[in-house]
């Protein structure tokens, strides 16, 4: 095996390492609070102090914590149903509107698996991947589009005994908010989302909202996304 192909390996295998861990964690206690940029670690609270002028909050502590996103959507603050880790910088924040119900119904967890202790957590993080990205723009100049970010956008099943599944597909969309950046915010672009599904083609979710300050999708892939106009 080449050097540059483990290193890839090795940086992969502990990105995952790092960051499992924290994933298993149920951050949602009782005294646990949501609210906008609010990091959850170990059934606690903590402020977080990144959020921008719109209110859409994203953590972006130096080490991953587990968080419930929050971002403003037409006015009204939407909360995700889900927990997980967020890193993100590309975007300003990023929220899963579908039940937690259906989207486990949605990726094949029934409900034993949730009775069992099964979760379902995000880790959303900024696309540092050099030959994922070049693939990502490659398809959007196929598509006569133009790529502006790029941020990985995965689900995990986790079981009780800390068993982890990544989650690359669903068989009835998804809703998934993104919190765009002002640079891009205050542009006059048409944002989409581009995304190579399982079978290497090329899917363009266009936004379905009506604000110019976030992009809402519904998606059926989950992994790198490209954010396009």
């Amino acid at each position: 095996m080449k050097r540059k192909t483990v290193s890839k390996f090795l940086a992969a295998a502990l990105s995952a390492a790092l960051c499992v861990p924290i994933l298993l964690a149920d951050p949602i206690s009782a005294a646990a609070r949501t609210v906008s940029g609010d990091t959850v670690s170990g059934g606690t609270v903590s402020e977080s102090s990144s959020e921008n002028s719109e209110g859409n909050g994203g953590s972006t502590t130096a080490a991953p914590s587990v968080v419930t996103n929050n971002v403003v959507i037409s006015g009204q603050r939407a909360t995700s149903t889900i927990s997980g880790i967020y890193t993100a910088t590309t975007i300003n924040g990023a929220v899963i509107s579908t039940s937690k119900e259906n989207l486990a119904s949605s990726i094949g967890l029934s409900e034993a698996d949730i009775a069992a202790g099964t979760n379902i957590r995000s880790y959303i993080c900024d696309n540092h991947n050099k030959a994922s990205k070049a693939a990502l723009q490659s398809a959007a100049e196929a598509a006569g589009k133009t790529a502006v970010g790029y941020v990985n956008m995965d689900l995990y099943t986790i079981t009780k005994k800390g068993v982890v599944t990544k989650v690359t597909s669903s068989s009835e969309p998804v809703s998934i908010t993104l919190a765009l950046p002002a640079r891009l915010a205050k542009t006059n672009n048409s944002f989409s989302i581009l995304a190579i599904d399982q079978d290497g083609k090329t899917v363009i979710m266009d936004d379905v909202d009506t604000d110019s300050k976030t992009i809402t999708i519904n998606t059926k892939v989950f992994g790198a996304y490209s954010i396009v106009y």
